[in-house]
């Protein structure tokens, strides 16, 4: 019999990356932490059989400040099947494939994560700037940050359109999780609808721009 993957969660969080790079993320701390207490420690899953509901552990961690470094986040990236990214990204238009995550070292380029082998890849929620956004003149071919999760293997992926306000982001962080997690299942098929569910949730907090800003790509 086939042996399923266990379910597993990396938050990784870089808000202070190496000096000169980008601007210090004051909000990315207490975003990791929270996203931490929103993941569950079990979840309900279908048995192989598919006619027995089991209750299982979902191996959680996070990783940020000085742990946050270029390899560290591509281990996490590789040896986790749900993946919260909280850190500086940046678009490069000219060569998109060195469109980037800011870490405390060294960057993640898109490349870095596309020639990784993520088999049991499921879902990614990336909370940084542009990680959604292609060519203005080939919007028809694009190429960035999300679409370089999903052709390593990530089934379901949130992205950005434009630049994250800290000061709304979490609104939708802990909203979006919130409706994710309803039942006590990891479904990476539910994304769609928990951040539709979770912009409506938020729209007496956080303003429309800051609504729209999160986009989702997969199933």
């Amino acid at each position: 019999m086939k042996k399923r993957v266990p379910p597993s969660f990396i938050a990784i969080g870089q808000g202070q990356p190496l000096a000169g790079e980008s601007k210090e993320l004051l909000a990315v701390d207490s975003e990791i932490e929270l996203v931490r207490k929103l993941v569950p420690a079990t979840v309900n899953r279908t048995t192989i059989s598919g006619d027995i509901q089991e209750l299982v552990p979902v191996n959680r961690a996070t990783i940020s400040g000085d742990a946050a470094t270029r390899a560290g986040a591509l281990d996490a990236l590789e040896n986790n099947n749900w993946v919260h990214l909280a850190c500086h990204g940046k678009q490069d238009h000219e060569q998109p494939y060195n469109s980037h995550f800011v870490m405390k070292d060294e960057p993640i380029t898109l490349l870095d994560i596309m020639e990784k082998d993520i088999p049991a890849a499921e879902f990614a929620f990336l909370s940084a700037c542009h990680t959604a956004v292609g060519d203005e003149e080939t919007p028809d071919e694009v190429i960035h940050l999300a679409a370089g999760l999903q052709f390593s293997g990530f089934k379901s992926v949130i992205g950005t359109l434009w630049e994250v306000n800290d000061a709304f982001v979490e609104h939708v962080v802990k909203a979006f999780y919130e409706n994710m997690f309803k039942g006590g299942v990891m479904d990476c098929t539910k994304a769609a609808w928990a951040l539709n569910r979770a912009t409506h949730a938020v729209k007496t907090k956080v303003p429309l721009d800051q609504r729209m800003v999160f986009i989702h790509v997969g199933v």
